[in-house]
């Protein structure tokens, strides 16, 4: 028997406040679309200054190519730098899911955030080390020489 002034004890876990949906597509992604707008931006660029008309040249076309490749890159870093820093703060104010017996319920909200903020970081940060890599290869091999 309970009385009106006894609190009643809840089964229902905690709730997590929802991530705003904005963080979530940035985290998911910002880095993919920097490095792609990286590729290709730089590539365009490297092919129209190393090899106008089908013929390679030795020297780029342009004097300025070098360093804008530099700073397209940077940018793009920064980008990606910046959606993996939101994914993975996104992920850690979700924190553990406590999980349950699930077999034959229907998802929560907090299940879905919790699952997309675990994709979002991992994504983010597979495409910070592909920016990384790129910028390595262009500081590494010039872009007016064959790979």
């Amino acid at each position: 028997m309970t009385d009106d002034m006894t609190p009643r004890l809840s089964r229902e876990p905690p709730q997590v406040p929802h991530p705003a949906m904005r963080h979530m597509l940035i985290g998911l992604l910002l880095a993919p679309f920097a490095w792609l707008a990286q590729m290709v931006t730089t590539e365009a660029l490297a092919a129209q200054s190393c090899y106008p008309f089908d013929r390679p040249l030795s020297a780029p076309l342009v004097v300025w190519m070098r360093p804008a490749l530099f700073t397209v890159s940077a940018l793009c870093l920064a980008a990606g730098v910046f959606g993996t820093l939101t994914a993975w703060r996104t992920m850690r104010r979700i924190g553990p899911m406590q999980w349950g017996a699930l077999s034959g319920k229907r998802r929560t909200r907090a299940e879905l955030d919790w699952f997309l903020s675990r994709i979002a970081a991992m994504c983010s940060a597979l495409f910070l080390f592909a920016l990384i890599a790129t910028d390595v290869a262009l500081a590494i091999v010039s872009p007016c020489r064959g790979w």
